[in-house]
């Protein structure tokens, strides 16, 4: 578990303080022919508002497999405005909703209504037609929208420093039960308990 919240602190820096490059990850042009793109932020609106904030990296899982998978942890935002613990998941995707092409995926995921977060309460969701998913915000209009979130989920992506879109439509997620209980030392802990802030709890 330490390397994974490492791991997603490493993430959120990266999306919210240093910025990640909006060209296309495909855009193979020289670089005295492209079009500078520039370098976005999520800003600070977006987790202002945010209920929860999932974490994690994929990895395709062959030269010539377009599913993928990997692991990351979640955390939500508690009644008096702190945050839960977090807890661990893993996730995979096959076929279209994996990032055809890229190798490694880091991926935050804004939770921005109490069913969003809900889900990942649950032993085993996927995203999909039960939970949308929408490329969240960025650049000169990103505050005004987070302030009138309406969208589930937010998403970004990126790999290698660079934007990739919101391909995470597919994805399924697993608790990984072991994971909480050994970080936690508490037997038969749940995601809800973890997320509710309830460490002693079942």
């Amino acid at each position: 578990m330490d390397k994974e919240i490492a791991k997603a602190q490493k993430i959120l820096k990266s999306f919210t303080k240093d910025g990640v490059d909006l060209s296309s990850p495909s855009d193979t042009t020289p670089d005295s022919n492209k079009q500078t793109k520039g370098r976005a932020k999520i800003p600070a609106e977006v987790l202002q508002q945010a209920k929860g904030l999932a974490i994690f990296t994929t990895m395709r899982a062959g030269m010539w497999v377009s599913g993928s998978a990997g692991s990351g942890v979640v955390m939500a935002r508690l009644p008096d405005g702190t945050w839960s613990p977090p807890s661990a998941f893993s996730a995979y995707t096959v076929g279209a909703g994996a990032v055809l092409g890229v190798d490694r995926t880091e991926s935050m995921c804004v939770l921005n209504t109490d069913d969003a977060v809900r889900a990942f309460t649950q032993e085993r969701f996927g995203f999909g037609a039960g939970l949308a998913v929408t490329a969240g915000p960025v650049g000169a209009d990103s505050a005004s929208a987070a302030r009138d979130a309406k969208d589930p989920v937010w998403v970004y992506v990126r790999s290698k420093g660079v934007f990739v879109g919101a391909q995470v439509d597919g994805t399924r997620f697993n608790a990984r039960d072991d994971i909480n209980e050994g970080f936690y030392g508490v037997v038969g802990i749940t995601p809800e308990a973890i997320l509710r802030g309830r460490l002693g709890l079942s």
